[in-house]
């Protein structure tokens, strides 16, 4: 079995899914320290957003739960709205949250780095499914 025939199965979107569910727990996102500093020095502190490394408690529960989602529409059997939406969500988490991950090692977190790849895996192999798989209408 290779990678792509896994893109038939809901497995890879519901480990997706736990890991970002689990996220608060695991590594929960940071203030970077020059952030905290600027908001204790700055008059207008009430008007700046802090600057966070790895994914905030509502992006992880957000994603998290789109792909428990798109893993049971591939389990309840519609593999193309299924690989479809699971394209879309994880390529989304890419967008917002890729970035972050890469500038999360600076201070020693890996854990958004993993996220970001299971994202970008599961993205690349829905993705494929959802464009070469010709589904029949």
């Amino acid at each position: 079995m290779n990678a792509y025939d896994y893109s038939q199965t809901p497995y890879l979107a519901w480990l997706n899914g736990a890991m970002l569910l689990t996220t608060p727990v695991v590594s929960p996102a940071m203030q970077t320290p020059a952030s905290v500093a600027a908001q204790n020095q700055s008059i207008f502190s009430a008007f700046t957003k802090p600057k966070f490394y790895g994914p905030t408690k509502t992006t992880s529960l957000m994603f998290g739960l789109a792909n428990a989602i798109g893993g049971y529409m591939i389990y309840d059997g519609d593999l193309e709205s299924g690989t479809g939406f699971l394209a879309a969500w994880n390529t989304l988490y890419l967008l917002v949250g890729g970035r972050g991950s890469v500038k999360a090692l600076r201070y020693g977190k890996v854990w958004p780095l993993l996220l970001s790849t299971v994202s970008g895996s599961s993205a690349l192999l829905y993705g494929r499914r959802f464009i070469s798989a010709g589904f029949e209408a």
